[in-house]
C-alpha cells in the first residue's frame, strides 16, 4: 500500500504537516498507485487509482471515518483516452452545486447547445486531468457524465487548457489541481494548478485559472484563450464584484513540518468546503 501523509492549508502560502497517515483498506491487488487522484464532492472525500495494466479504468475509495475504504463493484471508465495523452499521472477535482454553461463538446457547429446537452459543471461534477504527451504545459480535461460511470473529454470553454508563465524549474512530473472556492465562490479562479519546484519536497508553485493564455486559440480568429498562469500581471485586476477578495492568484507555497529525509513522489490537493488538505505520496 502507498504511504500518504497529509498537511492542512493555514494561509495562502503555507501548509502545515499533521500526524495523520492515510490508511486504505480492502484495496484490490491490482491497484496501480503510481496513478492516483483525490477529490471532495461536499458529501465525502474520494480517492481513485488506476486498475493495473489498463489505460482508462479507475477504482474508487470513500473516506469512511478515518480510513479510505474500497467501494466494491465501482469501476469508472475514462473514455476518449488516446495516444495523445500521458496517463501516467492524473489530477482530479470536484466542482460544487451550480450550473454554468453547456460544454464545448456539447455544441453544434454554430455554437448552439445540442439537444439534451447538460450544463457544466453539473452538481457534484467530477473532473479528471491528464497532460498531453507532446507538451507538459497542456492538460486535457475529462468530465463525469451524470448517471453513468464514464468520464469523457469536455469543458466549459474547451477540453484542454494551457499552463503558462510558470518558473523554469517547475517539476512537471509532480503536479495536481483542485477547486478551492473558499475565497472564490462560484468563480473560475477557484480552479488551481499546483506543481513542485524541481529538487524540492517542500516548495510548490501555484497558479489560478483566469489569466490570458500564451498561445492563440486554434478555434478562434487569433484570440488568446484563458489559461492557468503563475504570472500575476496576466490576471485581471481586482475590481468590485470580481470575487477575488484580495486573495493571492499565484505564488510559492511552503510545506512546514515535513521531515528533510522525506521524498515526495506525488501530490493531491482537496478542498472539502471548509479546509484545503494536501496529500503527499511518499517513496
Amino acid at each position: 500500500m502507498p504511504s500518504i501523509l497529509k498537511a492542512i492549508k493555514t494561509s495562502d502560502f503555507t501548509y502545515e504537516m499533521d500526524d495523520y497517515h492515510v490508511e486504505i483498506i480492502n484495496a484490490p491487488d491490482d491497484c496501480d498507485w503510481s496513478r492516483w487522484g483525490m477529490l471532495d464532492d461536499r458529501r465525502s472525500t474520494r480517492m481513485y487509482c488506476f486498475k493495473k495494466d489498463t489505460e482508462d479504468q479507475l477504482y474508487q475509495f470513500i473516506l469512511d471515518g478515518e480510513v479510505y475504504k474500497f467501494e466494491e463493484d465501482m469501476l469508472l471508465t475514462i473514455t476518449g483516452v488516446s495516444d495523445a495523452q500521458n496517463n501516467k499521472k492524473i489530477a482530479m477535482l470536484s466542482t460544487p452545486n451550480f450550473e454554468e454553461f453547456v460544454g464545448i463538446n456539447d455544441k453544434d457547429e454554430e455554437g448552439n447547445p445540442k439537444e439534451g446537452a447538460p450544463f457544466l459543471p453539473i452538481p457534484q461534477n467530477y473532473h479528471v486531468y491528464m497532460q498531453t504527451k507532446d507538451d507538459q504545459t497542456i492538460i486535457d480535461q475529462f468530465l463525469w457524465t451524470e448517471g453513468t460511470r464514464n468520464f469523457r473529454p469536455n469543458g466549459i470553454t474547451r477540453s484542454w487548457f494551457n499552463i503558462c508563465a510558470f518558473p523554469e524549474d517547475t517539476d512537471w512530473g509532480r503536479w495536481t489541481m483542485t477547486y478551492d472556492s473558499n475565497h472564490y465562490q462560484l468563480s473560475l479562479p477557484a480552479y488551481v494548478y499546483y506543481a513542485f519546484k524541481q529538487g524540492s519536497n517542500s516548495e510548490i508553485y501555484f497558479g489560478r485559472y483566469g489569466a490570458d493564455g500564451c498561445k492563440e486559440d486554434p478555434n478562434s480568429d487569433g484570440e488568446y484563450y484563458t489559461a492557468y498562469s503563475y504570472e500575476p500581471d496576466k490576471h485581471p485586476e481586482d475590481v468590485e464584484g470580481d470575487q477575488y477578495y484580495g486573495q493571492a492568484k499565484c505564488g510559492n507555497i511552503k510545506i512546514e513540518g515535513l521531515s528533510e529525509d522525506v521524498q515526495v513522489s506525488d501530490i493531491s490537493v482537496v478542498f472539502d468546503g471548509n479546509n484545503t488538505h494536501m496529500y503527499l505520496m511518499i517513496d
